[in-house]
């Protein structure tokens, strides 16, 4: 081999060479944006889940809480029809029992639910379910005058809402 032909050998391996080397950047560029990619969607997929176990733990939280709440109802009326002179020992026992509706309560206020619903504040259908209304001139119109079951929310969702008598001084007065 002369001369000219080795470098014309040589020409040729450093165009092939060339082309190889092109291909391979071509190539990483490829993996690498794909490398990019699978990472942008396990980011998401990371997202997404954390996402749904948060909503999972709102549902699981809200089901408890329903649960709880009939409990509490029970306690609430229980309450109001507690008689009168039952002398030491069952005043004793019937504080007891209010003490673990206390217990109860505040076991729902550390999973982050609130009770609402109280006499004197205004109806708000969003919140509150009339189950019956009376007229007494004396208070507003729409004015709560009796929870009948407190209403509960958890964070800004209301799980159940407060039932409630309502004032209706529109449909009393005559036309």
């Amino acid at each position: 081999m002369n001369e000219e032909q080795k470098k014309q050998e040589v020409e040729k391996v450093d165009k092939v060479a060339e082309v190889a080397k092109e291909n391979r950047c071509e190539k990483c560029d490829e993996y690498l944006a794909g490398w990019k990619r699978a990472l942008a969607d396990y980011d998401n997929l990371q997202k997404d889940l954390a996402r749904e176990r948060t909503e999972i733990r709102t549902r699981v939280k809200q089901e408890v809480a329903y649960q709880l709440i009939a409990v509490l109802d029970n306690f609430d009326q229980a309450a109001k029809f507690t008689p009168e002179g039952l002398g030491k020992e069952l005043e004793d026992w019937v504080r007891g029992l209010m003490l673990v509706k206390t217990q109860l309560e505040g076991v729902m206020r550390e999973m982050g639910l609130e009770p609402f619903g109280s006499v004197g504040e205004l109806f708000d259908a969003h919140v509150h379910d009339a189950g019956g209304e009376r007229t007494e001139e004396e208070k507003i119109d729409q004015e709560i005058l009796e929870v009948v079951t407190r209403g509960w929310k958890l964070g800004e969702r209301v799980v159940r809402p407060a039932k409630v008598i309502i004032n209706n001084l529109i449909n009393s007065k005559p036309l």
